[in-house]
């Protein structure tokens, strides 16, 4: 396995006061990096890490504002001297027909899981670009890849995310630096709490299959397969990567279905390639 020649040390860290964030906070700290971390819960994510010379808490970043944003992103350049890995891994999940969820939580849901992405990596761009090198590791979904029956908004959110990733590698690959989608499947994080998954407020009764659905999630809330530990434990790892990938699906939920998505749409390219081609210009 390739390495970076310089071991990134300093990380910027989104959403880190739980469930992956807050893992991954731990694990960098752990390995003898620095960790600039922002989180709404201030006082969780102090009695969690502490606060010492290893640890900078911006804590009122809003990542729909861009200027909060360079606020954050400078004081942690102040401090640290440097950013080397940027981690957005603030989110949360919108569960319901699409035609219960209000325009409002549909937009709420793409400020922070998109926007709320694509601020940050437009805030710390500079800093990367200006030393020549950076990682950014944006955390998608498996959701991102496979639409199913009550996860539409979620799932659109994380397929921006993954496709946003994916053109952005290949606009600052010049630059020396590297971004990558995690996909991860079921983690045994608080995600699916009612504190943090997203409900409709007035569900629609014909959806009795979408609810159904929505049922499963929550008994599988607290008994997914996925150990945050060990996704921070890979984090951590593609950040030493000289070739880090692009896109990488953690869990093995995550690899089935991704598995089970590439020969379904490999099959349907093979059933429908004639009437795909059928619209080209004659020669």
């Amino acid at each position: 396995m390739q390495r970076k020649e310089t071991q990134s040390n300093v990380w910027l860290i989104t959403g880190a006061s739980k469930g992956l964030g807050l893992a991954l906070v731990k694990h960098a700290l752990a390995q003898g990096f620095r960790v600039a971390a922002t989180s709404r819960d201030a006082a969780r994510l102090r009695t969690e890490v502490g606060a010492d010379d290893d640890v900078f808490l911006p804590l009122d970043v809003t990542l729909t504002d861009e200027t909060s944003i360079a606020s954050a992103v400078r004081q942690t350049k102040e401090h640290f001297g440097t950013i080397d890995v940027l981690v957005n891994n603030a989110g949360y999940a919108v569960l319901g027909a699409m035609e219960e969820i209000s325009d409002a939580d549909v937009r709420a849901n793409f400020d922070i899981n998109v926007f709320g992405v694509m601020n940050m990596m437009r805030g710390v761009l500079p800093v990367m670009r200006a030393q020549g090198r950076g990682h950014i590791i944006n955390i998608a979904s498996i959701s991102g890849s496979l639409g199913m029956a009550s996860t539409a908004i979620y799932s659109a959110t994380k397929a921006a995310v993954i496709l946003l990733s994916e053109s952005v590698a290949q606009e600052v690959a010049d630059f020396g630096i590297s971004v990558t989608a995690i996909c991860p499947g079921g983690f045994r994080t608080d995600f699916l709490d009612k504190t943090s998954a997203r409900h409709p407020q007035q569900p629609i009764d014909a959806y009795q299959g979408v609810h159904a659905a929505m049922e499963h999630f929550a008994r599988l809330n607290g008994n997914q397969g996925g150990d945050p530990e060990k996704a921070a434990e890979v984090m951590i790892e593609i950040s030493r990567m000289k070739n880090p990938p692009t896109r990488l699906y953690i869990g093995s939920d995550a690899l089935h279905g991704i598995d089970h998505k590439l020969r379904e749409v490999a099959q349907s390219v093979a059933t429908y390639r004639a009437l795909g081609e059928s619209t080209n210009f004659m020669a």
